[in-house]
């Protein structure tokens, strides 16, 4: 599991000084020439896209491909090759992504515009939570490490779900079935190597992408349906050659263009909806943990034996670090630079600088099990 995070430190801050810097040039005078890069527009297989929109919608396909490599990587030869081992990280990721979307809808109510806004509280980010882990986690076993990255990935997953069935624009059925056959394709094509193999591959690839934005289905879920077809014996190739693009060159231009909000209008901290992914960080952690906790109640031998739920909680803490999917969809909701996504992006931001702390503080106190005499 750890070839596909092996940079997470240095692409955590990359992605954070991007972000950062993303936002300080929206609200100086340089925010005419970002608005001006990010409207360039990239002719792309027949669709006129702007430089943000090219990022937002195919580069970060490639980020959603990931996710799938490694969860066919676990499944196949990792901690999942027991599939029980599946079910607590999975019902503390799925309670995980639940708590905080039902706070949101009690907090927001359900006549607000902001109302569509519940699923931005459900993902987890994968780079940012395993950076401070790997700072601050020193006393945690070895699984704890498994059982975030799992949670992390399996929220993931959930959460390019809402996006797959919330979020679409209408199903185009013979666009739908044009992608069901170039991902039948890729789990062939994939095995191919050498140039022949990745000039196939992406061909394969960049036309399952047109097929599905076609169709009307979001463009994030191809990604994760093509590394979960990918051939077994390909998948660590294809995950260690595509990581270093996704962490140094497509995520930090998202996180550039996703954090590049005016702040004309004030941060709005006080509005329901800030509130409510305000609390994000609290609705994460009592998800997790009540996950786990009947999991272990109703499961026989779920796996983690050595995580105490001490050291669970601990972890729990870093479930409320959003990022890439909670600003994906934050857009998606409500529409790119519009006032709710912009005050969507800043609570999201400061939330994640809260599960941050509140995590390096959780991880830095923990204490190491005592060794037996």
């Amino acid at each position: 599991m750890l070839s596909f995070f092996k940079t997470e430190r240095n692409s955590a801050l990359l992605l954070l000084a991007t972000g950062i810097l993303g936002l300080i040039a929206a609200n100086t005078s340089a925010a005419s020439i970002v608005t001006s890069v990010g409207d360039q527009t990239v002719s792309f297989l027949g669709f006129d896209l702007g430089l943000r929109s090219f990022v937002m919608d195919f580069l970060m396909t490639g980020f959603f491909m990931l996710i799938g490599l490694e969860l066919k990587s676990e499944m196949h030869t990792g901690v999942f090759r027991d599939r029980r081992a599946i079910v607590l990280p999975a019902a503390s990721a799925l309670l995980g992504a639940i708590v905080p979307a039902i706070v949101f809808l009690l907090v927001v109510g359900n006549t607000s515009q902001a109302t569509s806004g519940w699923p931005i509280t459900m993902a987890t980010d994968v780079t940012f939570a395993l950076a401070i882990f790997n700072v601050f986690a020193k006393s945690m076993p070895n699984s704890a490490r498994t059982f975030l990255l799992s949670f992390a990935v399996i929220d993931d997953i959930i959460a390019i779900a809402v996006i797959a069935i919330f979020l679409g624009s209408g199903l185009n059925f013979a666009y739908l079935v044009a992608t069901i056959f170039t991902v039948w394709a890729f789990h062939y094509v994939s095995r191919l190597t050498g140039v022949l193999g990745f000039i196939a591959s992406s061909i394969v690839v960049i036309a399952a992408w047109s097929f599905t934005h076609q169709a009307g289905i979001a463009p994030a879920v191809i990604g994760v349906v093509l590394g979960l077809v990918t051939a077994n014996e390909r998948v660590e190739i294809i995950e260690n050659r595509l990581n270093p693009w996704v962490s140094f060159l497509v995520l930090p231009l998202f996180a550039f263009f996703a954090t590049a909000v005016s702040l004309a209008g004030g941060l709005a901290i006080t509005s329901a909806m800030s509130i409510a992914i305000l609390a994000r960080p609290l609705g994460k952690i009592v998800g997790i943990n009540a996950g786990a906790l009947l999991v272990r109640k109703f499961v026989k031998k779920p796996g983690f034996d050595d995580l105490r739920p001490g050291q669970i909680a601990r972890i729990s803490t870093l479930g409320g670090i959003g990022f890439t999917v909670a600003l994906l969809i934050s857009d998606a909701v409500f529409g790119r630079g519009s006032q709710l996504a912009n005050q969507a992006i800043v609570a999201t931001l400061i939330a994640m600088v809260i599960s941050m702390l509140l995590g390096a503080i959780a991880l830095a106190t923990a204490k190491s099990k005592p060794k037996a005499l």
